[in-house]
């Protein structure tokens, strides 16, 4: 699968809203996508993820800051509506076509 995210680098405006795009191909009709937010001297976190375009979940540390869209079967956005200082990181988008199970 090949994945790309439309922005290299985003600066924003505490306030001002961001939303993060991603679009993956792939052999497989089905991907899963995922979002992970890392920040400087910590490890990868997993914000959101969708497994179609009618299933998506916001982890619930991420849920009153943002949210995940699907608008087709290889796209995915974030959208941060009121970002602050503490989103400064970088974020990745992941799409797979295996199943997973969510550690504890």
């Amino acid at each position: 699968v090949t994945v790309t995210q439309d922005k290299k680098l985003v600066v924003i405006h505490a306030g001002n809203p961001i939303q993060l795009h991603c679009e993956w191909r792939g052999t497989t009709a089905t991907y899963r996508v995922f979002w992970y937010q890392h920040k400087a001297g910590k490890g990868l976190e997993l914000m959101a993820y969708s497994y179609s375009e009618n299933d998506q979940t916001v982890e619930s540390k991420f849920i009153d800051f943002w949210n995940i869209t699907r608008s087709a079967a290889t796209k995915s956005s974030i959208n941060c509506i009121k970002p602050t200082s503490k989103e400064s990181a970088v974020y990745f988008c992941a799409a797979s076509s295996h199943s997973h199970k969510k550690l504890s």
